[in-house]
């Protein structure tokens, strides 16, 4: 007994300690660099920039493509030229960068900043997911949302209509008014704010300019909604930016390794120039098309010009955009409003003094505007000059896309080759294709697989 009780005391002790000791381990074990929770302030900057690639990357060339601003002469593009959207590349790729990299970080940035009190932070994350969202509906259409951004608790979310999507951009806009306006007791936004650096109220009047943004999409809704969409958004225009200084826009060249991806497609010469879009600028005396792209030897190339250099900046929302949008809200209210000109006017201005970084004489600028921005004849024929202009000025983003499909302006011709089984007729698309893995792994994807040629809510006559 002797004999077993001098082993069993120190085993007992050693084991005591052991349990001590494991206890302290699980809390040492922790990887400080591997944090469960990550700080708002960290999350916003990597959102920022990661929207900003994808609004200057695949989905504008795709939908620039569409809207011949480009040809795809290489790779993958050249099949978009013929309206082919490989499901498991390009749109698999974009829908995937969406969820994975701004909207899922946004999306842990609010519940953050909410839990912290850090209300600013709350407001730019749901401003931003506001325009992820209005960037993915007027690509996909239908897209999941409400059911989205958690993970493996849900691999097969519902598609929410478009409308309700819209429904939803407006909410997050208002709420992320609301939370700016609010007393902020947590960390404020400084230079981790790539975009405006904590300017509160260009947050503000951003996310008025993007209100009317997406109130004027639903303008061929009009009479399916319960207010007019055309005064929603002249309302919210009003509220929102003076002047090109207010731009939401994404600078690149914070570091060699930092470049504007929109820049690639050029240097690699994925694309060109489109002809089409060359000769209007042309017949035009268009003094932005030297900004634009550059002829050598015949020969235009889209390489280092104003929007493809590696430190070019990324238009989110502009205010020569908000000045269009201001010009046909006040057209479609009232088609003899003398505004709607002076508003137009103002955006062709703007957008071709910030596509020369003012360098153009004043002259040549405002021969410009008063040969080619002039409301005159029936609405059609005003919304048509409106749309045409608006169509130079939205160069490299997808805005130009949506209105197409909304007015039927500019007056394009399709590309040869895209009448095929997934683009039947060889029009210009209307929507993109659903990704690949969407389809085959998501249980609650639509059951109708829409061609090219389906229309999406907006689009609906």
């Amino acid at each position: 007994m002797k004999r077993i009780n001098k082993f069993l005391l120190p085993a007992l002790v050693i084991f005591s300690m052991m349990l001590v000791f494991s206890c302290d381990l699980e809390v040492a074990n922790i990887n400080p660099n591997d944090p469960t929770e990550v700080p708002a302030n960290v999350l916003l900057p990597y959102t920022q920039e990661s929207l900003a690639r994808l609004m200057a990357g695949t989905g504008q060339v795709m939908s620039g493509i569409f809207m011949q601003y480009y040809e795809g002469i290489d790779n993958h593009p050249r099949q978009v030229q013929i309206y082919i959207l490989n499901e498991a590349l390009y749109v698999d790729w974009d829908w995937n960068d969406y969820y994975d990299g701004p909207m899922i970080n946004l999306q842990k940035m609010i519940d953050v900043s909410i839990q912290d009190s850090a209300h600013y932070y709350t407001g730019i994350g749901k401003i931003l997911m506001a325009l992820c969202l209005g960037n993915m509906t007027s690509l996909w259409g239908d897209i999941p949302a409400s059911q989205a951004l958690n993970g493996s608790l849900n691999r097969s979310p519902v598609f929410d209509s478009q409308e309700s999507i819209y429904e939803k951009i407006q909410l997050m806009l208002d709420e992320g008014i609301q939370s700016l306006e609010k007393t902020n007791y947590g960390i404020e936004p400084a230079a981790d704010d790539l975009i405006f650096k904590g300017n509160i109220e260009k947050w503000k009047s951003t996310a008025n300019a993007l209100k009317a943004r997406y109130y004027l999409h639903l303008t061929k809704r009009t009479g399916d909604l319960s207010y007019n969409p055309a005064e929603k958004a002249l309302e919210s225009a009003e509220k929102a930016f003076i002047s090109s200084n207010d731009d939401m826009e994404f600078i690149y060249g914070y570091s060699a390794a930092e470049y504007n991806p929109f820049y690639s497609f050029a240097r690699l010469k994925y694309i060109i120039p489109n002809n089409s879009f060359t000769s209007k600028m042309s017949a035009l005396n268009d003094p932005r098309r030297n900004f634009l792209y550059k002829k050598k030897f015949g020969v235009a190339t889209i390489e280092d010009s104003y929007f493809t250099s590696p430190n070019s900046p990324v238009h989110l929302m502009t205010y020569h955009e908000l000045k269009f949008i201001e010009a046909e809200a006040r057209l479609r209210i009232n088609e003899n409003d003398p505004e709607a000109q002076v508003a137009l006017q103002e955006a062709v201005r703007a957008s071709i003094v910030k596509i020369s970084s003012g360098t153009l004489d004043t002259t040549i600028v405002n021969n410009y505007v008063n040969a080619n921005a002039v409301l005159t004849g029936t609405f059609d024929a005003k919304l048509q000059t409106l749309i045409s202009q608006k169509y130079y000025a939205m160069f490299a983003t997808i805005e130009s896309w949506t209105d197409f499909r909304r007015t039927g302006y500019p007056v394009l011709t399709p590309n040869d080759g895209g009448d095929h089984n997934q683009n039947p007729g060889g029009a210009i698309p209307r929507r993109f294709a659903y990704p690949q893995n969407e389809r085959l792994y998501n249980t609650n994807f639509p059951t109708y697989l829409p061609n090219l040629q389906d229309k999406i809510w907006l689009d609906l006559d």
